[in-house]
């Protein structure tokens, strides 16, 4: 996988066993590279061009844009509908399609008992386990697990419930420590996850971390 930006002269790479890092010092460019990122996870077209196996994709289905570390959200309305879909796949499955069955004759039944002193019938046919399930709304439960847990079982899900994706991190390394930094990289790495660091700021050199700066006077290296 690889992001081109129409006025950088570096190709960034991924899936290469490091983590690139692109520090961007002028901050009008920053701002710039940003707010592209923003509007085209939103579907819009943009400055940058993502790529895979040398022929574009679509930027809003294969990248995923990440600003806000403090509080991480891991339960993102995008992740649950995928989650509520794979679990309503797995409803109908032969395996356990006669105990869905069964679950919503009771819901049936039981919603007949709450109506009985009415004066008049319902009809549940449009009952479905699909509805059910998204109103009862289950979230992902993260328990006492630090941000940085929650951001990498949120890269694990997205992978298992959408797809293989590119986070690109915006100023994730002023949030937490090198040394948090260098374990996230590494585990980045040992699983094959596509990750970009987007920095405004030179931070101290990471192991598993490949740095390109463009500096303020739009040089590259």
């Amino acid at each position: 996988m690889k992001l081109i930006y129409e006025n950088m002269e570096h190709v960034l790479r991924f899936g290469e066993g490091y983590v690139p890092e692109l520090v961007v010092e002028k901050k009008k460019l920053f701002f710039e590279m940003v707010a592209s990122l923003a509007e085209q996870s939103n579907g819009a077209q943009g400055k940058f061009l993502l790529s895979k196996s040398n022929k574009p994709i679509e930027f809003s289905r294969y990248a995923d844009v990440i600003m806000q570390f403090a509080p991480f959200e891991i339960n993102r309305k995008n992740l649950l509908t995928k989650l509520y879909t794979a679990l309503e796949q797995k409803a109908l499955l032969a395996e356990n399609y006669l105990k869905t069955g069964e679950l919503l004759a009771e819901l049936e039944m039981y919603i007949h008992h709450l109506a009985e002193d009415f004066p008049f019938e319902l009809d549940c046919k449009k009952l479905a386990f699909g509805p059910v399930l998204r109103s009862v709304c289950p979230e992902i439960d993260v328990g006492e697990k630090t941000a940085l847990e929650k951001i990498f079982d949120y890269m694990e899900l997205v992978r298992e419930f959408d797809r293989d994706k590119l986070f690109i991190m915006i100023n994730m390394r002023t949030f937490f420590s090198d040394a948090d930094m260098e374990i996230f990289a590494e585990s980045a790495c040992l699983h094959d996850f596509k990750v970009l660091l987007l920095e405004s700021t030179s931070f101290a050199r990471l192991k598993n971390v490949k740095r390109y700066t463009i500096d303020e006077d739009l040089c590259e290296f």
